[in-house]
């Protein structure tokens, strides 16, 4: 019998239920595989659109990043002239999609407090402030929204300010938004004058929505230019006077009506409109015609320094910020200094993607603000995002979208993949010039075999759709971090110093594969085969036929839980594997023998309903989504590709595994539920059961269905054909 059930009470009984049966997906449209993959994707995209990163403004002058991606704001080097027991503050934004909790690490220069949405979530205390180099773990319990974080800081002989940011850059990195609304859109923390008293009360602090002004306090960093500076064109601004240097500006001009422009050049100028070059000139006042269709136009300016300015004004028209950026009132952006005029189109150079050298020097868009930059942040729950959970949601989708002939899905995937991809060269950049990058954040940080090697495959996948030089720069990188930068044990096997973990062979193996398609180099399969013996060396349990979690080096010991889903990992990837060994590899032998040893001993363990547990041979652990995906789709393979010698079985289990999934797993609306979370790790199977629990829609598990879906239509033509 099925029964319901909720977290709540999971761990008193096993979940089989995980909604009304009524509102499962099979109930609606029964076995109608096609749509069920069809409704699935849908709802993804639906949830998930293609926005692009955001780009907002942000200065310099103010506090940047760590390499941990933690924000320092050490006011000592801000405000010189403190003296002890003066008081100043910092203030910044937090945007939630939701209501959840972040891990916060704070350390102290001197006495600090900060608030939360008005609320005291860590006060420094002695040994804080003593001792900066020691961080204090602080959870912060967010709203959905804006969230206000207010910092009071006091100046001691010692020290002035606070380091506060996320405790794990790599899977949850934080970027804080400056308050107020003159400051609207813009990025970074901001930080007050200097005042001899505490002026805020712990119960009365300014709203991040209220005027700067209001507050009586001057803000910083400042936002206008200096008199001085006020009186040269924009360039001379921005960059200096810097004779015989080219500077662009770009902006889109509205034309209403056949116009004539007031332009007003310091020195040599340029000006191209929808990248046809409309005027030329030297210094002086000039009218301009503008003969041309009413609408939005592309307008792209180079100008030359002259020996006491910079730049060029036009008036007579509207003019409107060429791409959305956020904490700007200008519409212009700029771009230099460089030595000489650059040597590409008008249309080379109106992109937000690129960086722009400068005889070895990058260089990237500025605005009309005293050192102000535009820079791009990821601010989408999961489009645009790189981890390895959407590499295989986004592998799932591309699967689906081929086999349905679905254009659109195919699209959507390589413009994830783009983006991601286009934006890797100004990732690095980012990196280098704000102390943590913004977009990118695993790509960029490729430490370990999740950073790089799921969303690597998938983004060679995505390379056979749409060929690129930005992608194949990307997983050439994949390719030798994996090859020869990951570290492995004395015997050649991928490790993580201290644990060796099954999930390892799905963040490697299918991008070595697939890489070794794309340039025949055999060092790629060779070792993704390698890998599979060797990883069973340590976690194979031979008695069931099935793999253990992890292998920790510290005892020397594999801890001897058969977590579901790292062992879906294993099957699925060997599947992957086998499919693009040489027959006449001297591995296919063991590795056939293996993936047929752990195929019986999953099969042994699928449960009543058609899905797999949690913990595999403990029947009391809920019943898991993508695990019960991973068995199915290598099952299905197995079968269909002539590995598995009692085929007939099989067929039953994927059957009856994709039955279980769209009955207990999947919503008539696609959600996905029952997927277990990013685990960790443990000696006792109570933390997999009890404590890493399942979660609706996780990026775990969505694309999985959809290839086990993929996988079973699959096999139902081939045994309809045979």
């Amino acid at each position: 019998m099925i029964r319901f059930f909720n977290n709540a009470i999971i761990r008193s009984t096993l979940v089989s239920q995980y909604f009304d049966r009524d509102e499962s997906i099979y109930t609606w449209i029964g076995d109608d595989l096609t749509r069920t993959l069809e409704i699935i994707a849908n709802h993804y995209i639906g949830e998930n659109p293609p926005v692009p990163f955001v780009y907002r403004t942000i200065s310099k002058r103010g506090f940047l990043q760590l390499n941990d991606g933690r924000y320092d704001l050490n006011l000592q080097a801000k405000l010189t002239d403190a003296k002890s027991g003066q008081w100043a503050y910092a203030y910044g934004m937090l945007w939630s999609e939701s209501e959840k909790s972040y891990e916060l690490a704070i350390s102290s220069y001197s006495p600090s407090n900060i608030f939360l949405n008005g609320k005291l979530i860590y006060r420094a205390l002695l040994a804080h402030e003593t001792n900066p180099q020691t961080s204090k773990l602080v959870t912060a319990q967010v709203r959905k929204g804006w969230n206000g974080f207010f910092v009071k800081m006091q100046k001691t002989p010692a020290g002035f300010g606070c380091v506060v940011g996320t405790s794990h850059k790599r899977a949850f990195p934080l970027h804080f938004y400056s308050p107020f609304v003159e400051r609207l859109g813009q990025a970074g923390w901001i930080y007050s004058q200097l005042v001899d008293q505490d002026v805020y009360p712990e119960d009365k602090f300014p709203g991040i929505g209220d005027s700067a002004q209001a507050t009586g306090l001057a803000w910083f960093p400042e936002m206008t230019w200096e008199a001085t500076a006020s009186n040269k064109n924009a360039c001379g601004r921005i960059f200096g006077v810097q004779p015989g240097k080219t500077a662009y500006a770009w902006s889109q001009i509205e034309i209403t009506a056949p116009s004539k422009l007031q332009l007003v050049t310091a020195g040599a100028t340029k000006i191209w409109i929808d990248g046809k070059q409309v005027w030329e000139g030297s210094a002086g006042k000039f009218d301009l015609d503008l003969p041309m269709s009413c609408g939005r136009h592309d307008i792209l300016g180079a100008t030359i320094s002259a020996s006491d300015d910079w730049g060029f004004s036009i008036a007579g028209a509207e003019f409107h910020l060429p791409y959305p950026v956020k904490g700007i009132g200008d519409a212009w952006l700029y771009l230099g200094p460089f030595d000489a005029p650059l040597a590409c189109s008008p249309a080379e150079i109106q992109t937000i993607q690129n960086l722009f050298d400068n005889q070895g020097a990058l260089v990237y868009w500025r605005v009309d603000m005293p050192d102000t930059w535009v820079r791009p942040y990821l601010e989408n729950e999961n489009f645009a995002k790189w981890n390895y959970q959407i590499g295989v949601t986004l592998y799932g989708l591309l699967r689906t979208a081929r086999l349905l002939g679905r254009k659109d899905v195919i699209d959507y995937v390589v413009r994830h993949v783009n983006e991601c991809a286009k934006t890797y060269a100004y990732s690095l950049y980012d990196r280098d010039e704000y102390g943590t990058q913004s977009i990118n954040h695993q790509l960029v940080e490729m430490s370990c075999l999740d950073d790089c090697g799921s969303f690597g495959a998938t983004t060679l996948e995505a390379y056979k759709e749409c060929p690129s030089s930005e992608i194949r720069v990307v997983v050439d990188t994949i390719a030798d971090y994996i090859l020869n930068q990951q570290v492995r044990t004395p015997d050649g096997a991928f490790y993580r110093v201290h644990t060796m973990w099954i999930d390892d062979l799905y963040m490697s193996t299918p991008f070595l594969g697939r890489y070794y398609k794309l340039t025949g180099e055999g060092a790629y399969i060779n070792d993704a085969a390698r890998q599979f013996l060797l990883f069973k060396k340590y976690l194979y349990l031979p008695e069931q036929k099935i793999m253990s979690h992890i292998y920790d080096f510290g005892y020397n010991m594999a801890t001897g839980i058969p977590w579901g889903r790292g062992n879906g990992w294993c099957l699925f990837s060997l599947s992957e594997i086998l499919e693009m060994l040489p027959n006449d590899h001297p591995d296919r032998p063991a590795l056939l023998d293996f993936f047929r040893e752990l195929c019986e001993g999953y099969l042994a363990l699928q449960g009543e309903h058609g899905l797999w547990h949690q913990v595999l041979n403990e029947p009391d652990a809920y019943e898991e989504t993508s695990c019960t995906a991973m068995f199915t789709y290598a099952f299905a393979r197995g079968v269909r590709f002539g590995w598995l010698k009692e085929p007939d079985k099989y067929v039953d289990a994927v059957h009856k595994g994709w039955k279980g999934l769209t009955q207990i797993s999947v919503d008539r609306l696609g959600n996905v539920h029952g997927v277990c979370r990013g685990s960790n790790y443990a000696f006792t199977s109570d933390y997999y059961k009890y404590e890493l629990l399942w979660r609706t829609n996780d990026t775990h598990g969505i694309g999985i269905v959809m290839l086990a879906g993929v996988e079973t239509i699959k096999l139902r033509e081939w045994l309809t054909a045979q």
